[in-house]
């Protein structure tokens, strides 16, 4: 290969391997990318099942689609010594609706 070749192409491939290394970007702990500009519908209701040693229930809430709101059902999360789950829930930020999606928190 000539040098006239070779110097751009290691160029290329050397800035694509660092760009490969960049962290992504890092949300607040619960927050993820979904904001809204419309409520959320009141709370979302659902039975909850009986306890089961061990597991946590992660109660439903209202998702967001990319058109509308949607009910995301309530699942059963592996108990997490030292931990306590924080449910999902909305946030409103100056009239713009931000989900924090659940997670486990040190205690």
């Amino acid at each position: 290969m000539r040098p006239a070749i070779a110097t751009p192409l290691l160029a290329l491939a050397v800035t694509l391997s660092l760009a490969a290394c960049a962290p992504a970007p890092r949300l607040a702990r619960n927050e993820t990318l979904v904001v809204v500009t419309h409520e959320p519908p009141g709370e979302y209701a659902e039975d909850a099942p009986a306890d089961r040693p061990g597991w946590v229930w992660a109660h439903g809430y209202w998702g967001w689609n990319g058109h509308d709101y949607e009910a995301v059902r309530g699942h059963w999360e592996r108990d997490r010594p030292g931990y306590h789950y924080v449910h999902p829930y909305w946030e409103n930020r100056k009239g713009k609706w931000v989900l924090h999606a659940g997670i486990w928190a040190k205690d």
